[in-house]
């Protein structure tokens, strides 16, 4: 499940970024399916695919307008910290795999609501979406560590 995380360096590269992280998010929710204990863990787990899977389509039609825009270059945004889990191996037994599905969702939302902080001014419309997005993420780990 290796993922091209891209060197945040401008909005291009944090929207890549972005693509990346759902792509894993989604990736590791779809692992943990199969080690998913009953019925209702793996439905809530199959949503949340479809939810990163609509949102890269989302943030895919963002980018491409934002693509249009002249934007200055990010040098103080850095996505390191949000890789422990989005670049990790999908966990092997139950529930390290729904714990590991909710550090995903929480580094998902965090790299969100950073990226915010860095485009508000530009892209008020984009900085909308993940915000938005941010709190999807919050409440679908909160909801997760509920069914634990």
């Amino acid at each position: 499940m290796a993922r091209d995380f891209p060197e945040i360096t401008n909005f291009g590269t944090a929207f890549r970024f972005a693509l990346e992280a759902e792509g894993a998010a989604a990736d590791l929710a779809a692992a943990a399916q199969g080690l998913a204990p009953d019925e209702t863990w793996r439905a809530k787990l199959e949503e949340l695919v479809c939810t990163h899977e609509d949102r890269v389509q989302k943030f895919r039609t963002i980018r491409q307008e934002v693509n249009e825009m002249t934007l200055e270059p990010i040098s103080d945004f850095h996505g390191r910290q949000y890789l422990a889990e989005l670049t990790a191996e999908p966990a092997k037994s139950w529930p390290a795999a729904a714990e590991q599905v909710i550090a995903a969702e929480e580094d998902v939302a965090a790299f969100h609501e950073d990226f915010v902080a860095h485009a508000d001014d530009v892209l008020a419309a984009a900085a909308r979406a993940f915000k938005r997005a941010a709190k999807q993420e919050r409440e679908k780990a909160a909801e997760l560590r509920g069914m634990l």
